[in-house]
């Protein structure tokens, strides 16, 4: 243990038996203080009647309650518990103010239109071409870097559906909304038909 630790409990000690001694000392006056109070007589002082001073007399400290009666409240008092500003009050409202306040709630209570409904995004796919054997056409598309080849009813990047494919267009479905877009098949000579 090093000096500094141990002089920190000889401090601490010392304050604590300081501090019993005291309570102690206390409580040894309380008892003293208890033991040398009386009670008070009742005592009647009557002066000389040359000082002609009232007759002074001391009486029980009891209060005869029933002599007090019932307190009444009056009915024009308002409500006693009710808040009370020292904020100004406001001017009163003139009946245009009045109108012009009217015609604001009846604008906010009219039903607003509802949002538009959502759209599909634009398509992104380009044709590069289509292939047929027997009965089966498979159409090439591109978005970005990326190549598909699907066939009728095959999902596309699981965002779209491949619905039809003409000498015109070809038609997928954004299956999130179910909705239906057309890609136009512009220039054939730049996209191959493999046969």
């Amino acid at each position: 243990m090093d000096p500094a630790e141990k002089k920190r409990k000889i401090i601490i000690g010392a304050a604590l038996v300081a501090t019993l001694i005291a309570a102690v000392l206390v409580e040894d006056e309380d008892e003293t203080a208890l033991d040398t109070v009386e009670p008070a007589a009742s005592t009647r002082q009557v002066r000389s009647p040359s000082a002609r001073a009232p007759v002074v007399e001391t009486r029980n400290n009891n209060l005869n309650v029933d002599q007090l009666g019932q307190r009444k409240f009056d009915a024009l008092a308002g409500d006693l518990f009710a808040s009370n500003s020292w904020a100004p009050k406001p001017p009163p409202v003139t009946p245009q103010q009045q109108a012009a306040l009217l015609l604001q709630q009846q604008q906010r209570a009219q039903p607003k239109a509802p949002p538009p409904a959502p759209t599909p995004p634009p398509l992104q796919f380009k044709y590069i071409g289509k292939a047929i054997e027997g009965n089966q056409i498979w159409v090439f598309l591109t978005q970005a870097d990326e190549n598909y080849i699907a066939k009728i009813g095959e999902k596309i990047d699981d965002q779209y559906r491949l619905d039809t494919i003409s000498d015109e267009s070809v038609t997928l479905t954004y299956l999130p909304l179910n909705a239906k877009q057309i890609l136009p098949i512009h220039d054939n000579k730049q996209a191959g038909n493999f046969r």
